[in-house]
């Protein structure tokens, strides 16, 4: 069902066969008031579509925007913000951000291809992204290689739990073999 609240091409497309229907019946019958109805109908299911689909936030859209926001707290260079969405039982996962921060300023942080799985049979409610993070970024301190500016990315597998109306990350993280910040 959350799908119908998550896509707006769904409202469109329903308006549009609420139209196809209803003028089907004007032709046949000729009358007036059908096309009336008809247009009223499929203005009705667009802006009442439309209208839904904005104000109904769903957990998948919760959990986008929270990877908007650690991504906007990394390249402020705010670890405090970063812990924020991160369960306090997680620690393996904390001293990860924090060593990876202290070692380097990123200037892009961007995630790419988030597939969300959510499970609702768990307690609390748990959702596995899998994502590709491109990082870009300058080397804090000095560096034996001269250039520390840096461009990469890596795969990851999280998974987040509902705390609240809150997603936070947990210890259980998979990546690449080659990042370079290990537990």
């Amino acid at each position: 069902m959350n799908f119908l609240f998550e896509h707006q091409w769904i409202w469109i497309v329903f308006a549009g066969a609420v139209f196809v229907l209803g003028y089907s019946a004007f032709v046949n019958g000729k009358r007036n008031k059908t096309l009336v109805l008809t247009v009223a109908a499929s203005l009705t299911a667009l802006i009442g579509g439309l209208t839904l689909e904005h104000f109904i936030v769903t957990d998948r859209e919760t959990i986008r925007q929270t990877l908007r926001e650690i991504s906007a707290a990394i390249r402020a260079d705010n670890i405090e913000k970063v812990k924020s969405f991160i369960t306090t039982d997680a620690d393996v996962l904390r001293g990860v951000a924090e060593r990876g921060m202290s070692q380097a300023k990123l200037t892009t942080v961007n995630f790419s291809n988030v597939e969300i799985k959510i499970n609702d049979a768990t307690s609390p409610v748990t959702a596995e992204l899998s994502f590709t993070v491109f990082f870009r970024g300058k080397l804090k301190g000095s560096s034996i290689f001269g250039n520390s500016d840096f461009f990469d990315r890596y795969s990851f597998t999280v998974i987040f739990e509902k705390n609240g109306d809150k997603w936070l990350a947990t210890d259980a993280v998979k990546y690449d073999q080659r990042f370079p910040i290990s537990r």
